[in-house]
């Protein structure tokens, strides 16, 4: 499952502001207490026993919903523009490419006669372009250029 190790600071917008997404509220993210400096994590959690089986943590914070394959591979997007894919049963990484845009929605596989795709939507805003930036400043982005479909296809 992604993870952003952060915390989120709440506030209540005054009576007729509609606040962040609609919510009736204003947040500021900031890094949680005793933070090493990494905000993303993908966290593999056996179901049966509730215990973690792997932990991937890197520098940007996720930015999607993660992808399992039935071919064992876990797929899933961070804050520096970037896809990856990951073994599903040790978390190692296998394959990584750097996007035009922050990927913003989780990625999605298709079959075409008999190949493999791999989908992803990046850009148009989102709330983690903003909200996550100001812990990573040193991951810079360019400006929104809208949306875009990247696709692979996978061997």
């Amino acid at each position: 499952m992604p993870i952003v190790e952060a915390c989120m600071d709440l506030v209540p917008v005054p009576d007729g502001e509609r606040g962040s997404l609609s919510s009736g509220v204003r947040w500021t993210v900031r890094p949680r207490p005793e933070s090493d400096g990494n905000y993303g994590r993908l966290e593999a959690v056996n179901l049966e026993t509730g215990d973690s089986t792997w932990i991937a943590r890197q520098r940007a914070p996720q930015t999607t919903g993660t992808l399992v394959t039935a071919g064992g591979l876990v797929f899933a997007g961070a804050l520096d523009r970037r896809i990856a894919a990951y073994d599903a049963g040790t978390g190692e990484q296998l394959w990584q490419t750097r996007l035009n845009e922050v990927p913003s929605a989780a990625p999605i596989t298709y079959g075409v006669d008999g190949r493999q795709y791999l989908a992803v939507i990046v850009g148009s805003g989102g709330y983690q372009s903003g909200s996550y930036g100001v812990m990573v400043p040193e991951i810079k982005n360019p400006p929104d250029r809208g949306a875009a479909l990247w696709v692979f296809e996978l061997n």
